[in-house]
């Protein structure tokens, strides 16, 4: 099982226009939102709402978008709604130092391995501390996301919408042929990614997950008993709470790109409910009717 690289690269030069359509998706606080050229049937959004109000009912946020590249079409829910975005950030910084920097996959691969494969912060910051936040400042000002973004090693409240945005730019670079000598291995071993763990022995995957345990910045051990801290203001500054997932799903009806924040602690309690997003995600066609 291989991912297609001519099949993959023929969407690149299309980017810009998918971004236009991500921000032009209309906002619904409240329902699944379609948006593009063609929808999926009713059965299947059914399915992927059903999922979602699954998280609801375990008093818990979700936020998701992802955009089906041949169809030019996608489904979102709550796409604006900042939430925390640890760590896939990860995933876009060091797709964006390689970028700049080709040379840094044999000068630093330890770190930029540890970084997407492990998710370790250590590696991360240690390539920041290197390479600074000019590639990934270059990356959104392409993807039109704030370059806030780019100044905060973790960011702790941006919307899915923009993490999806800055993955078509990622997209471009892991299908160009320009990716060193194989960075994107690491994003296909990447750890703790719900769409990996359910998808990966179905079709190519690339991914980065991100998680939170709930005690806060300042603290350098994991507490496994976190649950999510009770707040008022519904404010997510105040939830260090994460599971999250991002990345490329290579199916058989092309490619897409996804991202899913939701505000369960790690580790989970029970099962991970990212997985049935994921699977209901992968089940979607965008057929014309």
């Amino acid at each position: 099982m291989t991912r297609d690289a001519a099949e993959a690269g023929r969407y690149i030069a299309g980017m810009s226009g998918i971004r236009e359509m991500i921000d032009r998706i209309p906002e619904d606080r409240e329902q699944l939102v379609c948006f593009g050229e063609i929808f999926p049937s009713s059965a299947e959004r059914q399915q992927l709402e059903t999922e979602i109000r699954k998280i609801l009912a375990d008093n818990h946020q979700v936020s998701l978008v992802m955009v089906n590249l041949p169809a030019k079409s996608g489904v979102a829910f709550r796409p604006t709604v900042p939430m925390c975005a640890q760590s896939t950030v990860k995933a876009i910084y060091v797709g964006a130092v390689l970028d700049f920097y080709p040379m840094a996959l044999t000068e630093h691969r330890r770190e930029i391995r540890d970084a997407i494969v492990l998710s370790s912060n250590e590696a991360y910051l240690s390539l920041r501390n290197v390479y600074g936040t000019k590639p990934i400042r270059a990356w959104c000002r392409e993807t039109g996301v704030d370059e806030g973004f780019a100044g905060q090693p973790f960011p702790r409240a941006y919307a899915a919408r923009d993490m999806l945005k800055l993955w078509t730019r990622l997209y471009c670079f892991l299908n160009n042929g320009s990716d060193g000598a194989g960075a994107g291995g690491y994003y296909t071993d990447s750890a703790l990614s719900a769409a990996k763990e359910r998808l990966g022995d179905r079709c190519p995957v690339q991914t980065k997950a991100g998680w939170e345990n709930g005690i806060g910045d300042d603290s350098t051990d994991y507490e496994y008993a976190a649950v999510p801290p009770r707040y008022l203001d519904g404010d997510p500054l105040n939830d260090e709470c994460a599971t999250n997932d991002s990345g490329i799903i290579y199916s058989d009806r092309g490619p897409y790109l996804f991202v899913i924040y939701s505000d369960y602690p790690w580790p989970w309690s029970g099962s991970n409910r990212l997985y049935g997003l994921t699977e209901a995600l992968y089940k979607i066609r965008f057929e014309k009717g």
